[in-house]
């Protein structure tokens, strides 16, 4: 598994490219920490990945609602 960087070859021009590239990221994030919960067996790995994976989902919401306006 690795990590996906979707801004290799992307210059935002506005606030709402730097907004579309933050939400890529975070969604991102997001999935990889849902694959990586899956993957361990371990109860406390799994209860820290679900709170950075939690974190994820608040960001992508804030950024979502911004883009919104």
């Amino acid at each position: 598994m690795r990590y996906i960087r979707k801004d290799a070859f992307t210059k935002p021009r506005t606030a709402a490219d730097i907004l579309e590239l933050a939400l890529a990221k975070e969604k991102s994030s997001y999935k990889f920490y849902a694959d990586l919960i899956e993957k361990t067996e371990n109860p406390s790995l799994q209860r820290l990945l679900s709170e950075l994976k939690s974190a994820e989902w608040g960001h992508i919401q804030r950024i979502s609602r911004k883009l919104e306006r």
